[in-house]
C-alpha cells in the first residue's frame, strides 16, 4: 500500500511535491490505514549518469535526493524508485540494462524499499536493439584468480554439452564450441577442486562480422552472469569478454548458454538480472529490512507465470487511464490471471485512478474494492496533499483494506452463477480468520436488483471452507441498499457500482 508520482504529476516532480505527499500521508490518515511507501517514477533522474557512471538525482528538481529519503523514512515511511530493463527508461532517461549491477548497488546504498522496473526501450521502437537471441562460437574460456594471480583453463575437450553444441576442430587444430545460440544446449564446465574465490572469467570467441550483438549467460547454481559480445567488423579472428564471477564452496559447475529464443525468454532474462543484482546488493549491505522488486512490463509476456519466482508484485496490463473504461479493462484482465495468483506475488492491474477527478463518487468505491478483493497492490495516483473531495473517505475504508490485506492474500473467486444476468459479479473471498466477504459488482450503465441465495457460496475457496448459517453481515461501504430474507439477499447496485459485505465466522 502506498502512492506513486506518475498517474496525477507524471514527470512533472520535484523534492517539494514528494515531501509535501509524504507529509499528507503522515497527517491525513493515509499511513494510520496502511500505506506506507512514497513512489517516485520516471523522472527523477539526472539526464546524466554521474563521473562514477552511477544514476543521480535530478541536479536541479531533486538537489538533496538522499536526504530527502532520510526525510521520509523518519516518518515511517518507505521510498521506492523507479528505472526499465531497455538503456533509457520511457520518458528518455538513464536507465539499468547492461548496468544493472552497479544500479543495485546505487539503489542499495540509497536506503530505497521499492524498486519498480519498466520495459522502455526494448521493443517500442525500430531503433530499439535486436533481439540478442544469438551467440559467439567459443575458442578458450579461462579463470583467473584475483588473489593468487593464477589461471586454470577449462578444457573444451572435456566439458559437458547438450542440446545442439558441438566440437568443431578448426583450421589451425584447435577446438571452438558452436550451437549455443537460441537457447539450443548449454555448455558446461565441472568445477570440482577449483577454490572458492573471486575470478575473472574470461571467453574467449570467434570474431565475425556482425551488425548486431550477440550475449552468452555464465550460470554458477548460485548466480547468473550476462556476457555481452560487440557488434564487430570482423577484422580480427578472436575476441574476447570478461566477468568478474564468485565460486562459492557450494559451486559445482559453470555452464554457458545463451537462454533467449523469443520476447518472453528475453524479458525473462532482462528481469531476472536486475533480481539477482538486487539480491547480491542487499546481502552485501547486509540489509535487513524488506524490499519489494515490481517487474512492470505490462503484461506483454505472460509474467504471471515468471515474475512470482524473484519479483514481490508484476504489472499485468497496459498503463491504466483516468476513465472508467480502463478500469474495467483492468479489473477485467485481474480476473483473468486470478488461478496463477501466489501468495507473496501479486498481479498489478496498476495504479488507482480514484480522486483524480474523471470517475464517479460510485465508480470510485468500486474501483478501490474491486482492487482489494483481488488482492492487487493498493497504490494511490493521485494528489494526496489535495483532500478536498470524497476521495479519502474511499481509500481509508479499514473494512474493505482488511479484506485486502488479510490471508490468505489471494484474490477472490468470480462465483459463476446466473447466465441470464451478465451485467452483475459475484466475488467471494474466505478469510484465514473464518469471515468471509461478497462483493456485487454492476458492470452494466444503468442500476440493477440482484438477489444472491445464501447456498450459492461455495464450500471452499483457496482450501478455506466457509458455510453461512445465518451470521451477522456487516456492509463494507455505508447507504448501502439491501434485504435479508428467506435464505437470501437482495440489493439494488448503482450503475457501475458495488454493494460489498463482511459475513461473520
Amino acid at each position: 500500500m502506498g502512492w506513486s508520482s506518475w498517474n496525477h504529476f507524471r514527470q512533472n516532480i520535484n523534492e517539494t511535491v514528494i515531501l509535501e505527499s509524504a507529509q499528507a500521508m503522515h497527517k491525513s490518515g493515509l499511513a494510520a490505514a496502511g500505506y506506507q511507501y512514497v513512489n517516485l517514477d520516471d523522472c527523477w533522474q539526472s539526464s546524466d549518469r554521474d563521473e562514477q557512471g552511477n544514476l543521480q538525482f535530478d541536479l536541479s528538481n531533486f538537489p538533496h535526493g538522499r536526504q530527502m529519503i532520510d526525510q521520509i523514512h523518519d516518518l515511517d515511511l518507505k521510498v521506492g524508485l523507479y528505472s526499465s530493463c531497455g538503456p533509457l527508461t520511457c520518458e528518455d532517461m538513464p536507465a539499468s540494462y547492461g548496468h544493472e549491477k552497479r544500479d543495485a548497488v546505487t539503489f542499495t546504498k540509497l536506503g530505497i524499499d521499492f524498486l519498480k522496473y519498466d520495459y522502455c526501450h526494448v521493443v517500442d521502437l525500430t531503433t530499439d536493439e535486436k533481439l540478442l537471441n544469438d551467440a559467439p562460437d567459443i575458442i578458450a574460456v579461462t579463470l583467473f584468480n584475483t588473489v593468487t594471480d593464477e589461471t586454470l583453463n577449462l578444457p573444451l575437450g572435456t566439458a559437458a554439452l547438450t542440446g545442439a553444441v558441438q566440437r568443431a576442430v578448426q583450421a589451425d587444430g584447435t577446438l571452438a564450441i558452436s550451437g549455443l545460440a537460441n537457447a539450443a544446449g548449454q555448455l558446461t564446465f565441472d568445477t570440482a577442486g577449483i577454490a572458492p574465490g573471486q575470478y575473472v572469467l574470461t571467453v574467449v570467441y570467434r570474431k565475425t562480422h556482425s551488425q548486431n550483438r550477440k550475449l552468452l549467460v555464465a550460470d554458477t547454481g548460485d548466480n547468473e552472469y550476462v556476457l555481452h559480445f560487440p557488434r564487430s567488423s570482423g577484422w580480427s579472428a578472436s575476441g574476447r569478454v570478461q566477468v568478474l564471477i564468485t565460486l562459492t564452496a557450494g559451486t559445482k559447475y559453470i555452464q554457458l548458454h545463451n537462454p533467449i529464443r523469443d520476447r518472453r525468454t528475453d524479458a525473462i532474462l532482462r528481469y531476472r538480472t536486475m533480481a539477482n543484482a538486487l539480491n547480491q546488493a542487499q546481502a552485501s549491505s547486509q540489509r535487513e529490512t524488506p524490499f519489494v522488486y515490481s517487474v512492470c512490463e505490462h503484461g506483454r509476456n505472460r509474467p504471471w507465470e515468471w515474475a512470482p519466482a524473484f519479483a514481490g508484485a508484476y504489472r499485468i496490463h497496459e498503463d491504466i487511464r483516468n476513465n472508467w473504461d480502463s478500469v474495467r479493462d483492468c479489473y477485467e484482465k485481474l480476473l483473468s490471471v486470478r488461478a496463477l495468483a501466489t501468495e507473496g506475488s501479486y498481479a498489478d492491474p496498476d495504479m488507482l485512478e480514484v480522486g483524480n477527478g474523471a470517475l464517479t463518487p460510485a465508480e470510485n468505491m468500486t474501483h478501490f474494492t474491486l482492487w482489494a478483493f483481488l488482492s492487487a497492490p493498493l497504490v494511490l495516483g493521485n494528489d494526496i496533499r489535495d483532500q478536498t473531495g470524497d476521495w479519502l473517505p474511499v481509500v481509508t475504508n479499514e473494512k474493505v483494506i482488511a479484506v485486502n490485506q488479510s490471508a490468505p492474500f489471494l484474490p477472490a473467486d468470480l462465483i459463476d452463477l446466473d447466465a441470464d444476468n451478465d451485467q452483475v459479479d459475484v466475488l467471494a473471498k474466505y478469510l484465514s480468520n473464518g469471515r468471509a466477504a461478497l462483493c456485487f459488482f454492476n458492470k452494466s450503465d444503468f442500476p440493477e436488483e440482484y438477489t444472491f441465495a445464501w447456498e450459492q457460496l461455495p464450500d471452499t475457496i483457496h482450501d478455506i471452507a466457509y458455510a453461512y448459517t445465518d451470521q451477522t453481515i456487516t456492509p463494507l461501504w455505508p447507504d448501502q441498499k439491501y434485504l435479508i430474507q428467506d435464505g437470501q439477499i437482495t440489493m439494488t447496485l448503482p450503475a457501475h457500482g458495488v454493494s460489498a459485505f463482511q459475513l461473520e465466522k
